[in-house]
């Protein structure tokens, strides 16, 4: 069946189309998320790239165990895509989901800390900034003329303040700015 290579060709295209119209949050803006959709027949995908400051309060690999709960209560989070999207207008059941949040869960403070007989410094110091990406993989049936999407993430993640959106369906593109007054999507 030519689908899988159908979808991955079109979330192809919606990276490029994203790039071309849309801000470049990749460059790790705080503050501001990515959300892109792909609608093909009765699948929906959906992707979400925000900072780790923005979803977990810090950038670095966690540390504390205040740090691991954060961790571990974004996961959660992320975990339940009912509670970060409503979609009206369809039936959608998810089928796959993903995030790299388990990666960060694998890592403790207890790496970080050694000590050594011979002299010399370290720096712990962590330098790179953490991204978060989540991706969900729904089916839908009844699917109507007008598919709906209320994206809950700024309620859940307060330090969000725009999501810069992205989406294709069979009916054309489109993009959008998402805020915490304006958070919802129409995907016609």
């Amino acid at each position: 069946m030519r689908l899988p290579f159908i979808f991955a060709s079109c979330c192809t295209l919606l990276s490029v189309y994203t790039q071309a119209e849309q801000p470049d949050t990749r460059a790790h803006q705080h503050g501001v998320a990515r959300l892109e959709l792909f609608q093909l027949a009765t699948d929906l995908q959906i992707s979400f790239y925000a900072t780790g400051s923005d979803i977990l309060g810090f950038e670095h690999q966690p540390e504390t165990p205040a740090e691991l709960d954060a961790v571990k209560k974004a996961k959660t989070l992320l975990d339940q895509p009912d509670k970060l999207f409503s979609i009206a207008g369809a039936d959608c059941h998810l089928k796959h989901h993903q995030s790299n949040l388990a990666e960060l869960q694998q890592h403790t403070g207890a790496e970080h800390k050694h000590s050594h007989s011979h002299d010399h410094d370290h720096d712990h110091k962590h330098a790179g900034h953490s991204d978060i990406e989540a991706s969900y993989q729904f089916s839908c049936k009844a699917v109507t003329e007008s598919v709906t999407l209320k994206v809950n993430l700024f309620s859940l993640f307060p330090d969000l303040q725009q999501i810069h959106s992205s989406w294709i369906t069979q009916k054309g593109q489109s993009a959008a700015t998402l805020t915490p007054a304006d958070h919802q999507l129409s995907l016609d």
